[in-house]
């Protein structure tokens, strides 16, 4: 027995095409983490002709695009001063975000250079170069004859002081190399004004409303006032029915603050402890069978409405399912295999 993840990749094409249509500007889909817990290699491959670049964390995820043949532009956030080689021979574009990286970068022959984009830290404090040093960058650059195909940052909160900082930035870099692609705008940034710039990046709005998880009812059980359902003490006051369902915290499902089901056009609420592999919801006096379907997220459990019952975020939301789960796709045309 499964949980089944379903992810419609009809629904992130239609999303970035909207996002396109928004900001009339390229973009760039980050792909990292499994596609936010949707699958790399297919939402990749359904993207070749939607996205005009995929973002990555790491080489290893970039490289394993390349050896399932996807083609697109690769950005990989993370690559270390070892790594510039590597994302050479993979046709991948590297972040140089730090003094090490970029000294590397000019020392090492043509041959062994990756494309590459710089990457300039605008208040976030977390990777890039300093936005002050802009020139002394661009400078070290066109003293070795290396051009950047871009220059990026990256917002820890819609800001447009932050955007000013990265303006000035950009604009040392594009005094030196006019072709390089600026870029800064993601997900939650899109409304700031003059924030697309050449493209914007975006990781969640690619994947709203993408993802539907289901499980099964496996036992129904009538429960009365003061009895317990599951481990330690959870005392129900009233007479009531609950329908046990498969899943418990080793395959996702959230422990503490757990978020209600729908079984049917039912809102139910989960009672007692979830367990490693199934948990408890009240369903009350409305009839439900063994073997019905249950609802754990997706139509109007949507992410964000989970997250706010986990105290969480959509982002963990989205990518925490694991363990004993079947991933299946469908596209625009309603077709379906397995994953």
């Amino acid at each position: 027995m499964r949980l089944i993840q379903t992810v419609d990749l009809g629904a992130i094409r239609r999303n970035v095409r909207a996002v396109r249509s928004k900001t009339r500007t390229r973009v760039l889909v980050m792909v990292k983490a499994d596609a936010y817990g949707h699958g790399m290699t297919e939402v990749a491959r359904s993207l070749a002709d939607e996205a005009d670049y995929l973002g990555v964390a790491t080489l290893e995820e970039g490289e394993e695009l390349r050896k399932n043949g996807v083609k697109t532009p690769v950005l990989v956030a993370i690559c270390p001063p070892g790594g510039l080689a590597r994302a050479k021979a993979a046709g991948l574009t590297a972040a140089v975000a730090d003094e090490e990286t970029l000294r590397a970068l000019v020392a090492v022959p043509q041959c062994m250079r990756p494309a590459f984009h710089l990457k300039f830290d605008t208040g976030m404090h977390r990777l890039g170069l300093p936005a002050e040093n802009a020139g002394e960058v661009t400078d070290l650059l066109a003293e070795h004859g290396v051009v950047p195909e871009g220059a990026y940052s990256h917002f820890r909160e819609p800001d447009a002081r932050q955007l000013d900082v990265f303006l000035s930035a950009a604009g040392r870099v594009r005094d030196s190399f006019p072709s390089a692609l600026v870029h800064m705008a993601s997900s939650s940034s899109l409304g700031i004004r003059g924030a697309a710039l050449d493209m914007v990046r975006i990781g969640i709005a690619a994947y709203s409303g993408a993802m539907t998880v289901k499980s099964r009812v496996i036992a129904v059980r009538r429960v009365r006032a003061g009895e317990c359902v599951g481990y330690g003490h959870f005392v129900l006051d009233h007479d009531t029915s609950v329908a046990v369902v498969f899943g418990g915290y080793f395959d996702g499902v959230r422990r503490e603050n757990p978020s209600p089901v729908y079984i049917g056009d039912m809102l139910c609420p989960v009672c007692g402890s979830v367990c490693m592999d199934m948990f408890a919801v009240e369903t009350g006096t409305n009839e439900v069978r063994t073997g019905d379907e249950v609802v754990l997220l997706g139509g109007a459990l949507t992410a964000e409405r989970v997250a706010e019952a986990w105290s969480a975020t959509p982002y963990e939301v989205m990518t925490c399912w694991k363990g004993r789960i079947k991933r299946c796709y469908i596209d625009q045309r309603g077709s379906e295999k397995g994953g």
